[in-house]
């Protein structure tokens, strides 16, 4: 036998040397590198919170939009309001019953898709198309893009690719020629933004400690909020020349700027990228993150290799394969396709109400802030399970309370119309507020039912169940706008009994994140049988 060559022992040492290495190498979790080196929540975690939240924003505001831009217009008669002695206009009269020489708009054509392409009397029913494509293409795009974040493109790219389009979208809805286009453009807007608040809480909460879950999920929640409130304001404040074409073109300017600063400044997720059998990627954002704060990760640190399920086996696979998790996920969805019918046809609905529409929609754009605090106050404080179930059925009941105030049954005196329509919008605000608070805690806990190998994909089916409800709001509120008990008497009935779905989901509250479905099997048979551990 011939002895090695010069190459040869230098690569037989080369191994020793880093088979010594990693022998030396403390390794830990992911979550344990985080607390013990990194910090469960610094400067590097809040820059990276809050530039991607802002994602959030985008989405808020595009989901939203149609509530101004396919809203029903005012109308006044014209000057010449009466031909013959038969027809004539009046304010009580019916613009589908009269001549349309004897009406026009208040505010000309321009100001929504209503007035544009005569949406009234028999074309109505299309006026609800928008919102039942754009849902449909939510859900169509959970389908398809939710699981590419758990794959090969990755919670960053991802959501960058995902604020490019939604931006193009909307500058393509603006120049819409007709209904049809407009809702095809709508449902495409909907693809692009269906698990935009996904990417933005699973890359925020996976770079954090465990009890900084509730603050982050609070700012990534508010960065909704405001761009929900900012609707109103826009509409507000354009109110003199509003155009549903311009309204469209405001909100898509700023997330294409937006898409840059996300590509440049974002980091990937760590927990991804070991999944995805880069370990020393993920070390090294783990590293900068640890400068950042101030801290220094020692090199003889490394991360513990776990089973990557996601290489071998795509993470829906692995969910509808897996007994425990098939089961869990069932329940998350059902308790999701109730919030999502209420959460997307509450705010829908509130032109229906006899009310202002500019502040219906600001009180329930602001009501996402207390609901914002009062989430992260339950997710730090309380039980999952115990505050959805109490949640959803304060909101159900508030949703009948309007409905007791729409048929003019309540005990609370009815001297005035203008009391009964503060009563109704301040039982509608509160059973929002209540389904909002219960959607922003059903989002934590699915993060914390499922590990990092299928997260994402969980959350994404979360998500699908949320759209599948909010797919049914728009025919419910075209029935509200001739009927508001049937509309909120339904909401009431949905959001009450998904909410009974939770009951057969575990409690989670200051349990780890697993990084795949065997670990956490493991680890919760043995929690489960001590009774000294929460």
């Amino acid at each position: 036998m011939d002895p090695p060559t010069w190459e040869e022992q230098k690569r037989s040492d080369s191994d020793e040397l880093t088979q010594v290495q990693q022998v030396e190498k403390n390794m830990f979790s992911i979550d344990e590198i985080i607390e013990t080196y990194v910090g469960g929540f610094g400067p590097a975690q809040l820059f990276q919170v809050v530039i991607v939240a802002l994602a959030w924003a985008f989405d808020s505001q595009h989901t939203f939009v149609t509530i101004f831009t396919d809203a029903q217009p005012s109308w006044h008669c014209t000057n010449g309001s009466q031909i013959g002695e038969t027809e004539i206009c009046t304010a009580q009269s019916s613009i589908c019953e009269m001549n349309s020489t004897l009406w026009e708009w208040e505010r000309g054509t321009e100001v929504s898709v209503i007035s544009q392409w005569n949406l009234v009397c028999a074309n109505t029913i299309q006026a609800g198309f928008p919102s039942l494509f754009f849902f449909m293409g939510s859900l169509l795009g959970c389908i398809i893009v939710g699981p590419l974040a758990d794959s090969w493109l990755g919670r960053k790219r991802t959501l960058v690719i995902s604020t490019v389009t939604l931006s193009l979208m909307g500058f393509l809805t603006s120049v819409s020629p007709n209904i049809w286009i407009y809702s095809f453009l709508r449902a495409l807007t909907g693809f692009a933004r269906s698990s935009m608040g996904t990417y933005c809480l699973v890359l925020s909460t996976e770079l954090v400690g465990r009890r900084w879950r509730s603050l982050i999920g609070f700012l990534v929640f508010f960065s909704f909020t405001l761009g929900f409130l900012s609707l109103p304001a826009l509409a507000y404040l354009t109110r003199n020349s509003f155009s549903w074409r311009n309204t469209y073109i405001y909100i898509s300017i700023t997330p294409l700027a937006y898409s840059v600063l996300l590509l440049l400044f974002a980091w990937e997720s760590p927990r991804w990228l070991l999944l995805r059998g880069n370990s020393q990627e993920s070390l090294k954002c783990l590293r900068k993150m640890a400068e950042l704060n101030g801290r220094v990760l020692p090199e003889n640190v490394g991360i513990e290799d776990c089973i990557a399920e996601s290489r071998t086996e795509s993470a829906l696979s692995l969910l509808w394969t897996t007994q425990w998790a098939r089961r869990r996920l069932m329940s998350t969805m059902a308790v999701g396709s109730g919030m999502g019918l209420i959460y997307y046809g509450m705010p829908f609905g509130v032109a229906s109400l006899d009310f202002n529409l500019y502040l219906s929609v600001t009180f329930n754009a602001l009501s996402e802030i207390p609901a914002a605090i009062f989430s992260t106050i339950v997710v730090a404080k309380c039980g999952r399970r115990r505050a959805i179930l109490l949640l959803t059925l304060v909101s159900g009941m508030l949703c009948f309370l309007c409905v007791f105030y729409s048929l003019g049954i309540s005990d609370i005196p009815h001297s005035t119309a203008n009391r009964k329509n503060w009563a109704q919008i301040v039982a509608e605000v509160g059973a929002f507020l209540s389904a909002v608070t219960a959607f922003n805690v059903m989002l934590i806990y699915c993060l914390e039912l499922f590990p990092s190998s299928v997260r994402n994909s969980a959350i994404s089916m979360l998500r699908q169940a949320i759209n599948a409800g909010a797919i049914v709001s728009p025919v419910i509120v075209v029935i509200g706008h001739s009927n508001t008990a049937i509309s909120f008497g339904l909401f009431g009935i949905a959001i009450i009994i998904s909410g009974l779905f939770v009951l057969d989901l575990p409690e989670t509250k200051d349990r780890p994140l697993y990084d795949t479905l065997g670990n956490q099997e493991c680890q919760e048979t043995l929690l489960s049988k001590s009774p000294l551990l929460p």
